[in-house]
């Protein structure tokens, strides 16, 4: 059983040459390795088998009736199943000869020359299969992560819904309890109820920026035209409440790129920042977010920078604000998941773009998004 099941998974390799006594002396040499060696006389047989196995190298002879090997290569080329696989031509001709070089425009990787050195063929192949190993090692890994990801994905939606309907009840209760019997409670009963109902909006909040955190590691990016203006728009009217309750500003001093992005991302993006902005104001001052858009340090880069009037940082507090749950302590005081800036950070990065944070304690943070200019303008 064990042997037939190695059997199954040995790699594959292909050798076409229209002369029996060339075939069987590539399988002789070719005996030694651990594949299943396929041996047919022409081009359509070729094809067929291509059609039917999954091989990790063709040896194909240039010279054979009917159809030649670089008429064989061509087609292999461009049907999208069989396009990948490699080919070592195997030919009689001087290695100066044109063929040769028609022979890589056709889609060869190597060549071969008759008569043909046992230990150079072995020494050929074996690279070739090892790439194929390693690919197929890869395939394996990229295929159990989109499953592993699909798996968080759905846990995640189950444990946000499971979770968020018992707080959800939690909050109506407590808000109709206040509402119709808070004649009847003491002060203290009423502040309780405020706790209940304040903790359970908290929790929510902690759900919902956990569930946004983890699937942007489950979740693929989705690239396409993206307005950052219209990005922008939309966040400010999302947290227009928030906004006028703060007496705040949102301030567009430039109009932004169209890029190449995720848009539901670069939503994210921008709420995380700008509500940053509104939350951690002073208390003494209206809070105001000034987005301008710069020109990048390197040439094949623009920057976006969002600027507030807040609370402000230490200089060695910056590299730890994009640490998931890590809260500074002059923000304590403030409500908060320490999930927001992480999943910037982590936005950023799968768009292939940095960040760049200045900040003064007590007088504003900067915060300067680069991101490639190819997906810009």
């Amino acid at each position: 059983m064990d042997t037939q099941k190695n059997r199954h998974q040995a790699p594959k390799i292909l050798v076409v040459d229209d002369r029996k006594e060339n075939l069987f002396a590539m399988q002789k040499i070719l005996q030694v390795l651990h594949c299943d060696v396929y041996v047919v006389q022409s081009g359509n047989e070729a094809l067929s088998y291509t059609l039917r196995h999954d091989f990790a190298l063709i040896l194909l002879d240039v010279n054979m009736p009917e159809m030649d090997g670089f008429e064989l290569a061509e087609l292999l080329r461009s049907n999208e199943e069989t396009k990948h696989i490699p080919i070592i031509f195997v030919t009689a001709s001087n290695k100066e000869d044109q063929s040769v070089f028609k022979g890589y425009e056709s889609g060869a990787v190597d060549y071969l020359f008759k008569p043909v050195n046992a230990d150079i063929l072995l020494s050929k192949v074996k690279v070739f299969l090892e790439l194929n190993r390693r690919n197929k090692e890869l395939e394996a890994i990229q295929s159990e992560l989109e499953r592993s990801n699909e798996s968080l994905r759905e846990f995640a939606q189950v444990v946000s819904h499971d979770l968020k309907n018992p707080l959800n009840v939690i909050t109506g209760l407590s808000e109709l309890l206040i509402a119709r019997h808070s004649a009847d409670m003491t002060p203290k009963g009423k502040e309780y109820m405020n706790q209940i109902s304040a903790t359970a909006d908290r929790m929510n909040h902690l759900i919902t920026d956990l569930l946004s955190y983890a699937q942007l590691n489950a979740k693929s990016v989705t690239f396409g035209n993206v307005d950052l203006n219209e990005v922008v728009m939309n966040v400010i009217s999302d947290l227009s409440s928030t906004i006028e309750h703060n007496e705040g500003q949102v301030i567009m001093q430039d109009r932004l790129p169209i890029i190449q992005a995720d848009a539901t991302q670069m939503y994210q993006l921008f709420q995380n920042i700008i509500a940053n902005g509104l939350k951690y104001r002073r208390k003494e001052q209206s809070p105001i977010i000034q987005i301008s858009l710069l020109e990048g340090n390197e040439p094949d880069t623009f920057v976006i920078q969002i600027q507030d009037n807040g609370i402000g940082m230490k200089k060695e507090d910056i590299p730890s604000i994009f640490t998931p749950f890590k809260r500074l302590d002059n923000a304590k005081a403030y409500e908060g998941t320490g999930l927001g800036l992480a999943t910037v950070q982590k936005i950023i990065e799968r768009h292939d773009g940095l960040m760049e944070v200045e900040s003064i304690l007590g007088e504003r943070s900067t915060f300067r998004v680069h991101l490639p200019i190819s997906q810009g303008f």
